[in-house]
């Protein structure tokens, strides 16, 4: 299964209506896998490659020499009138949100972000709904596409610093060589 065919529409009911009302979210550096790189690349937005490995759509602001701002998390020159304005294009990292992504040593918390006002919004029910959903969406994810986007995300923690934000772990992950083995859901 390719990565662009991952069906993640179902996974949040409701959330494009949330977030027009929210305006704080997509102030990221739209991290992209090597197929999506491609495709963007291709359709003609803008990619930049930083550490001569890693693909990220280039909103990124510029010094009077031209040179890149990096000290700053830019806010995607694809967000615009409270959307996303390349939502059938999408990257996965931005699909996945409000899945969030943490690491401490060789493990992998995923989880849902409590600062979202999506997931603050609902009710308890409604949370065991998400977080069911989306234990089962990881557990049914193809190996190769799951370890992919873990590799990605991985090997931007070791080039920059973490935002902090809270979240709600769900799946708790270890990575073995290029592989991440599935150590427990969280309730």
């Amino acid at each position: 299964m390719s990565i662009s065919k991952i069906n993640i529409k179902n996974l949040f009911p409701g959330i494009s209506e949330v977030c027009k009302d929210c305006n704080t979210c997509c102030k990221t550096y739209g991290w992209l896998l090597d197929e999506e790189a491609k495709k963007f690349t291709k359709k003609g937005y803008p990619v930049i490659k930083l550490n001569n490995s890693l693909f990220c759509i280039d909103s990124f602001r510029r010094d009077k020499k031209g040179n890149l701002i990096l000290d700053e998390i830019p806010r995607c020159r694809f967000y615009g009138k409270r959307e996303c304005l390349i939502n059938k294009d999408k990257p996965l990292d931005c699909k996945l949100f409000p899945i969030k992504v943490k690491f401490k040593g060789d493990n992998c918390f995923l989880g849902l972000s409590l600062g979202c006002k999506y997931v603050s919004n609902l009710s308890e029910k409604e949370k065991n709904k998400i977080y069911n959903g989306v234990k089962n969406f990881i557990d049914n994810m193809p190996k190769k596409d799951l370890d992919e986007y873990l590799n990605l995300m991985y090997n931007v923690s070791l080039i920059s610093q973490a935002k902090k934000f809270w979240m709600k772990k769900l799946i708790t992950l270890k990575k073995e060589g290029n592989s991440w083995k599935l150590i427990s859901f969280h309730d």
